[in-house]
């Protein structure tokens, strides 16, 4: 039962990903404020090669490699990692390996 009101939630979220209206500047801001705790980090795309990544250049490859809507669920998803004391790095690294294996 929990499962599916989740599923719904996440669903509700999604449709209103699509009505938020914000600036380039804006969405640029709010991933650096959901990255404050990044100063750098690492990302194993294979087991030769690995990506050593700034937070500006984090914030970069978002901004040029997703769409506007995956950027504010990324956004969503960072601020409920932060708002209950996680740290937000393995959602990151998971986030730029599928950037990276995808391009």
């Amino acid at each position: 039962m929990a499962m599916k009101h989740s599923l719904a939630t996440s669903e509700q979220y999604s449709k209103m990903y699509a009505e938020i209206r914000l600036s380039h500047n804006q969405v640029k801001n709010m991933l650096y404020q959901n990255l404050q705790s990044v100063q750098e980090i690492t990302v194993q795309l294979n087991k030769d090669k690995v990506e050593s990544l700034t937070k500006d250049e984090v914030v970069e490859v978002f901004l040029t490699n997703l769409h506007r809507k995956e950027i504010i669920e990324i956004i969503h998803m960072l601020s409920l990692i932060v708002s209950r004391g996680s740290k937000v790095k393995s959602y990151l690294q998971y986030i730029l390996l599928g950037i990276y294996n995808k391009g």
